[in-house]
């Protein structure tokens, strides 16, 4: 497997507004999905925030950066705000890759603390994040209500970056 990453660029709005409408499983989607035939880039997605990962030419993932906090005292944070694979490419190391090159561009853009949140009932996420290296630092008890009525934490981890 040979996973090729890369900028996005706007002439990846289409594969990725197609990727993001298929890659959030039902019982993870926190908010209804964006449609398919919508533009993926606007105001809060921008192409220098994402990062392609591309199997023989075809984007089957992306990874997101930005800002928690917009605020000058949070500016040495940066998030993994985004992380999405293909179904059709799972298990194939695309999801760390992108998160190895995340790190790596946060480190590069002077971020000293990379964060992320994931729910609870996402464990193959979590074990991903985890073997980057990223550590709970705090959960939100029954945070989030799942499309089926259930409740999900919100854990929140981070990964210290040294510079």
């Amino acid at each position: 497997m040979n996973v090729h990453t890369r900028p996005a660029t706007l002439d990846d709005d289409r594969a990725l507004a197609v990727l993001d409408a298929q890659a959030w499983p039902p019982e993870l989607r926190v908010v209804p999905p964006q449609d398919a035939d919508e533009p993926f880039f606007g105001p809060r997605r921008e192409p220098h925030d994402v990062i392609v990962a591309a199997l023989n030419g075809a984007v089957v993932g992306y990874a997101r950066l930005g800002r928690h906090l917009a605020i000058a005292a949070n500016d040495h944070v940066l998030h993994l705000e985004a992380l999405a694979v293909s179904p059709d490419a799972r298990g194939q190391g695309v999801g760390s890759v992108l998160i190895d090159v995340a790190i790596a561009e946060a480190f590069s853009r002077g971020a000293r603390k990379l964060g992320l949140r994931a729910l609870s009932t996402n464990a193959s996420a979590i074990r991903l994040y985890q073997r980057a290296g990223f550590r709970e630092e705090g959960r939100l008890s029954d945070e989030i209500r799942l499309p089926d009525g259930s409740f999900a934490d919100d854990v929140w981890f981070a990964l210290p970056l040294i510079q």
